[in-house]
């Protein structure tokens, strides 16, 4: 017992920095594992997110079927048109949502743009949203504009 008193003694600098050294990566380790816990916190929030944005869409376009499959000649011009704009702005707002959340949503909107294309060929300014959003409108309305004839 007295030699392991002695060699603790004679060896109580080492010691000390050795544990200072593993404070120091035991600190480092539980701040990585504290990141890691927020960033998946913030992952499972915004998804969760999206899937609730996404779902109001859903009920938007069960309550207004009109906006959902429009005429958008027949809404031009007329009282509607604001209603129906901000429509489209809110499934472009929720693809923006979802697709930061999880790029596996692009096909589900891709596919909604379609009854829309008449009023996102007849808009030019897409600005106002993130560049996933717009290469989406980029490359639909790319695919799909030469087609559609202008409302009279």
């Amino acid at each position: 017992m007295t030699k392991v008193i002695e060699w603790l003694d004679q060896h109580r600098g080492a010691i000390q920095g050795f544990t200072a050294i593993l404070t120091v990566l035991i600190a480092l380790g539980a701040l990585i594992g504290v990141k890691l816990q927020i960033d998946a916190t913030a992952r499972i929030q915004q998804e969760q997110s999206a899937r609730d944005i996404y779902r109001e869409y859903l009920n938007l376009s069960i309550s207004r079927p009109e906006y959902a499959a429009p005429n958008y000649c027949a809404i031009q011009s007329s009282p509607q048109e604001p209603a129906y704009e901000a429509y489209v702005d809110y499934l472009l707002y929720t693809a923006e949502q979802a697709m930061a959340a999880d790029p596996a949503w692009r096909p589900v909107f891709e596919k909604s743009l379609t009854s829309h294309r008449a009023y996102l060929c007849a808009v030019d300014d897409w600005s106002g949203y993130d560049g996933d959003v717009q290469a989406m409108v980029g490359r639909f309305r790319a695919a799909s504009c030469q087609t559609v004839t202008p409302c009279p």
